[in-house]
């Protein structure tokens, strides 16, 4: 084989000791496997049921609790004491309840995963680990067998590359730039590819806008994304690595499914429409809807940069009468910065709720949901019907500075105008 690879393929490369390409069908070994509250339970059923006692490597397994950090039901303490018992049983690493936060943000925090790593997750939005140049792939169902083999078989999947260019305007944000990103192509150039963000604009985008960036192709059927692992990257990662690092470029003349590029100094705050994430418009098309529930937190938009944009709108404002307005910390270390910072209290004297690190509403509507009739506008990863409670509730995403201008409001606003007069010149 010839030509250049791309950064998934040379991570896969070296996972399997050779050259891959495309469309080849390969078992590469996991140097990570993350599986997530309630499924850990029927992930080792299915294990006992087949007569596994031992893992292929349990030094290799992370059992994460942030679905559901805060157990509100009899079943739910149950589920979590039977996760106890699991980790103890088989020996591997527990992030319990308080003990770290969401399992797609804390580990590449404390440098559990590192560029060129390759991790196999329960997890769909496992991508968020391209945002230090990781490769995260979710196997759903198929966990068992890798935590029982290592591996599971694997079709090399193609790269689609996202040249980013330019810079972001006063009063947009990196949600705003990955919402437009998947709203303005059509699902088949993503579906089944790595998307691979590179280009000059990167490095204007700190880490948490690019836990964001590789959060929200997987809507549109993407495989996982990842960024270049440039400067930024690197002086991150390096600083935390409790693992080595294995950093992967591109060649410049890798081959890709497509080469699309994002301005992002053309963008505005964006807004998605029910049912889907990319039914994205601009916030002035949306702007007016009544709103009655709001949510900032997620592996999408639930990281310390993204609570410094909404506490920036909400400092010495009010959320409006008759809305419910909930900030979920992704993670222990970013509830603890935020409160550092005044960041918790400014929420609480706006009368926002804060809960436990972790997806938080975003986790099904478990807690904090909305019932039929009820509008919402969140940072949440999906509003298809049912995502947070009740199908009849009508479901719309944003970036937190929008949300958090609307909850103010009362309904879906441009964050710009709270902005300006906030001062505020976050870029990112």
């Amino acid at each position: 084989m010839t030509g250049g690879q791309t950064i998934t393929q040379k991570i896969l490369s070296r996972i399997c000791g050779r050259r891959v390409a495309p469309g080849e069908v390969v078992m590469p070994q996991a140097e990570l496997i993350t599986v997530h509250d309630w499924y850990t339970v029927n992930a080792f059923r299915t294990l006992e049921e087949f007569g596994v006692t031992k893992l292929h490597d349990a030094s290799r397994v992370l059992l994460v609790t942030d679905h559901e950090p805060l157990a509100v039901s009899p079943q739910a303490f149950a589920r979590q004491q039977a996760v106890r018992g699991i980790a103890k049983r088989f020996g591997v690493t527990h992030r319990d309840s308080g003990r770290g936060g969401l399992g797609h943000v804390f580990p590449v925090e404390e440098g559990l995963v590192t560029p060129g790593m390759f991790v196999f997750a329960y997890d769909p939005h496992v991508t968020n680990f391209g945002a230090v140049g990781a490769l995260g792939i979710a196997v759903l169902t198929e966990i068992p067998e890798v935590l029982a083999c290592g591996s599971v078989w694997l079709e090399v999947p193609e790269t689609l590359r996202v040249e980013i260019t330019g810079s972001l305007p006063f009063g947009v944000f990196a949600r705003d730039a990955a919402q437009k990103l998947i709203g303005s192509h059509d699902a088949a150039l993503f579906e089944d590819a790595v998307v691979e963000y590179g280009g000059p604009g990167l490095a204007s985008l700190g880490m948490d806008a690019r836990h964001t960036l590789c959060n929200t192709p997987v809507e549109l059927g993407a495989v996982s994304s990842i960024v270049e692992p440039d400067a930024v990257c690197m002086a991150y990662a390096t600083a935390r690595a409790q693992r080595p690092i294995h950093a992967a470029l591109p060649d410049a003349d890798a081959s890709y499914r497509a080469r699309i590029t994002l301005d992002l100094s053309s963008l505005a705050p964006q807004v998605a429409l029910p049912p889907t994430p990319d039914n994205v418009v601009d916030v002035t098309q949306a702007a007016g809807k009544p709103i009655g529930h709001a949510f900032i937190g997620s592996c999408a938009s639930g990281m310390l940069d993204d609570l410094r944009v909404a506490a920036a709108v909400l400092r010495g404002r009010q959320v409006a009468e008759g809305v419910r307005m909930i900030v979920t910390p992704a993670t222990q270390q970013v509830a603890a910065d935020a409160a550092a910072e005044g960041l918790i209290e400014v929420f609480l004297r706006a009368g926002a709720m804060v809960t436990a690190p972790g997806c938080g509403v975003c986790a099904g509507g478990r807690i904090g949901g909305v019932t039929a009739g009820e509008h919402s506008i969140g940072t949440g990863t999906r509003n298809e019907p049912g995502r947070l409670g009740a199908h009849e509730a009508v479901l719309h995403i944003a970036g937190p500075a929008t949300v958090a201008a609307s909850a103010v409001v009362g309904s879906i606003a441009d964050p710009r105008p709270f902005l300006r007069e906030a001062a505020w010149g976050m870029a990112a």
